[in-house]
């Protein structure tokens, strides 16, 4: 987990969706913004609809951007796919996408 202050409030979501880049991958995608400030992963109930799936999947993606250089505003949304991904490829994904 990212400490309170590195993370997105939810009131930003928007600003960060209208103003940022969208990237995808297969299993990830990502909205970047120079808008705002903070980090968030976001699994909706439609893409794992166990707790425990949702929980792996946000465990491994917020591993994955510790390793990573990161922008000021990061949103990213887990595909339904990225339940079966690897950390290794969920952090090859993000630095692809990232670059």
């Amino acid at each position: 987990m990212f400490p309170r202050h590195k993370r997105l409030p939810r009131a930003q979501f928007p600003t960060v969706l209208k103003s940022g880049r969208r990237f995808s991958s297969p299993d990830l995608t990502v909205v970047v913004s120079q808008e705002a400030r903070g980090y968030a992963v976001v699994i909706p109930k439609k893409v794992a609809r166990l707790a425990v799936t949702r929980h792996r999947m946000k465990r491994r993606v917020l591993a994955a951007l510790h390793a990573v250089p990161l922008p000021p505003a990061l949103l990213i949304f887990p595909k339904a796919s990225a339940s079966s991904v690897s950390y290794k490829d969920i952090q090859t994904e993000i630095k692809t996408l990232l670059s």
